[in-house]
């Protein structure tokens, strides 16, 4: 088993603007590693005015089937 980790630092002021990059780099990672089956996720946060948030994904590589996957797009 593997993990991959996420992290980002940003004023919560912004909300919606510092957190669309954050998804677009899970959901890019997601999209390159198409035949990876997903163990667990998890998710933090911290802060009032300069938020942290922390991502986990913990996978094994090779295992799933991407035609197996429609959520994923079969990548």
């Amino acid at each position: 088993m593997k993990v991959k980790l996420f992290w980002k630092n940003a004023p919560v002021a912004n909300g919606d603007k510092n957190v669309r990059p954050f998804e677009d780099e899970i959901n890019a990672w997601l999209s390159e590693s198409p035949r990876i089956k997903i163990i667990d996720i998890k998710q933090s946060s911290s802060g009032e005015t300069f938020a942290s948030w922390f991502v986990s994904v913990w996978y094994e590589e090779g295992a799933a089937d991407p035609a197996a996957a429609p959520d994923r797009g079969g990548r």
